[in-house]
């Protein structure tokens, strides 16, 4: 994974640094100063030449923000516009013919346990309460949803 993810950092890099060539060149061909523009999307003048560098650290948010000072924001409409391979994609999963799906046996919280871990109108807090994670869970917990889905339907304790 972390190969992949090496792979992927040069052509990234590259992406990033050709938008904010190209943001300059829209800002230069407005005759407007970096401070201009700077100033009018809220940043400071070194987050603007970060940014028009193809800085990786810049947020999105700036990045729009700076597209809108330049007239340009709605270029972030075209986005995944015409997604051919998600287009594909959809496609192959539509013409596939569904198997009969396996019920899965449905488990009744108990009436006593939900009332006393659910706080009125919240769910989030119900689910963690009714799981005991142990200490070693937490510290070796990996941060990702799928770790995190097998933690959570593992064995509940009592």
């Amino acid at each position: 994974m972390a190969r992949k993810t090496a792979a992927l950092l040069p052509r990234i890099a590259r992406l990033l640094t050709d938008l904010g060539e190209r943001l300059k060149l829209a800002r230069l061909r407005r005759r407007l100063t970096a401070k201009q523009v700077a100033e009018r999307a809220g940043m400071s003048v070194m987050t603007l030449r970060s940014l028009e560098s193809g800085g990786a650290g810049v947020t999105m948010g700036a990045y729009l923000s700076v597209m809108h000072v330049l007239g340009l924001e709605q270029d972030l409409n075209k986005v995944g516009e015409s997604d051919e391979t998600g287009r594909r994609l959809q496609d192959a999963q539509l013409s596939r013919t569904p198997g009969p799906k396996a019920k899965k046996p449905r488990r009744e919280p108990s009436t006593t346990a939900a009332k006393a871990s659910k706080p009125h109108g919240s769910q989030a807090g119900s689910v963690i309460r009714k799981w005991s994670l142990s200490e070693s869970d937490l510290r070796d917990f990996p941060l990702n949803t799928h770790s995190l889905s097998a933690l959570l339907t593992r064995k509940k304790k009592p």
